[in-house]
């Protein structure tokens, strides 16, 4: 049996991410922020966007390719995700470009000397496992999927621990091989900011909402959420005299302008257009219904804090499969493409017990302190060369994936 490894005072931990969907971005954010608190008290860690660092003039191309794709081209990007879903070998396109930032990558993690390497990009994680193929690198590489579905691209060799939000992509991931003691359920990474904001009468007075109107949060805007149809809810009389519709924009310049500019020809008190903000968890604290895109940070984030979800538009791929899942749930309704937006909209939002059903559900689906369990769980992996031994009572993951490389 190995001896305990003796760790340092500050445990190193470097946090890969991208920033190609916000939720890889929130999800590392929620892992870095409890650093040095009660929930991780001997970490120290460090977020890094790894196709900004190890990429950086291929980037912003990159960037804008992607998001444009997804925007104009879904069904394209549908079935690359469903032809690539179950593949064991990497394309010689993704092999070549992982070799292209693996110095750039390996330079990275000489300069930082990190105990512990976490991913919550898929790309990153194909990286670090690259490194680790070839004995460049030793540290232990643990990979957080933030979606609720598997796809081999989340899943590489040389990975020490997986950290899934939810009990089906655990029994996806055994399914695929992989040893149950290299897989922890921890939920999502979500803020602990989430599991704290109160109840939704006081997130409204914090927040000058009106206490006895419905809240409509709508979210998504990066993602092509701002359509014609969800702008026509501040046209809608109903809408405007009966609820409070308050939209999040995040960085999305454009879908801000536009509302902005219907909401000048609509002028209404109840009506709130807002980018970029620091207090989500208050908004969806005090909402009675989330109306977004199936993103895995944004749905796990409305879970947590017990709000029913109107889905709109999924894009072909992860998005759709989270939507099957959270619809299953018993969280959240796919909006139907045979009936308008706003009909739906005004339908769930008249259905009291509806709503009630949906928020018992989400309480029963949430997972207390996410972040907590996760750190519980990476703290129990050995160090070093010891990584994959001393932890396991079970096969590796290195044993259990199929070499790919």
């Amino acid at each position: 049996m190995s001896k305990p490894i003796t760790r340092p005072s500050k445990l190193r931990a470097l946090i890969l991410t991208g920033d190609l969907g916000d939720g890889h971005r929130q999800a590392a954010r929620a892992l870095a922020e409890v650093c040095g608190t009660s929930e991780a008290p001997s970490v120290q860690a460090e977020v890094v966007d790894y196709m900004q660092e190890v990429y950086a003039l291929l980037h912003p191309v990159m960037k804008y390719g992607f998001l444009k794709g997804v925007e104009k081209l879904p069904f394209l990007y549908g079935y690359v995700y469903r032809k690539s879903r179950y593949r064991v070998h990497k394309s010689l396109l993704s092999r070549t470009f992982l070799r292209l930032g693996r110095s750039k990558l390996q330079e990275l993690v000489e300069a930082r000397k990190p105990d512990l390497i976490i991913c919550t990009f898929p790309l990153a994680a194909a990286a670090v496992s690259s490194l680790k193929s070839e004995g460049r690198c030793l540290v232990p590489l643990v990979t957080v999927i933030t979606d609720y579905a598997d796809h081999s691209l989340w899943i590489q060799p040389h990975t020490d621990l997986f950290l899934v939000g939810s009990d089906g992509v655990a029994r996806a991931l055994e399914g695929r091989g992989i040893a149950a003691a290299a897989i922890c359920v921890t939920g999502i990474p979500v803020r602990t900011s989430f599991f704290e904001s109160g109840d939704r009468a006081t997130c409204r007075k914090r927040l000058g909402l009106d206490p006895a109107r419905q809240v409509v949060l709508v979210m998504g805007g990066g993602w092509g959420l701002m359509t014609e149809e969800t702008r026509a809810l501040i046209r809608s009389p109903r809408v405007r005299e009966s609820m409070q519709l308050i939209f999040l924009c995040g960085s999305n310049e454009s879908a801000k302008r536009l509302l902005e500019k219907e909401l000048a020809e609509y002028p209404g008190p109840h009506v709130r257009i807002l980018g970029f903000v620091d207090d989500i968890h208050l908004w969806m604290g005090a909402a009675d219904l989330l109306l977004t895109k199936p993103g895995g940070l944004t749905t796990s984030e409305a879970i947590a804090s017990r709000l029913p979800m109107l889905l709109y538009k999924p894009i072909p791929g992860q998005e759709e499969e989270n939507a099957r899942m959270l619809g299953q749930a018993g969280v959240a309704i796919l909006a139907s493409k045979k009936q308008s937006l706003l009909d739906q909209l005004l339908a769930l939002t008249a259905d009291e017990p509806g709503l009630a059903a949906m928020r018992l559900q989400a309480e029963a689906l949430r997972r207390a302190r996410p972040v907590h369990v996760a750190w519980n769980a990476m703290l129990k992996l050995p160090e070093g060369e010891a990584a994959g031994q001393a932890a396991r009572p079970a096969v590796s993951v290195r044993e259990s994936v199929r070499e790919a490389w």
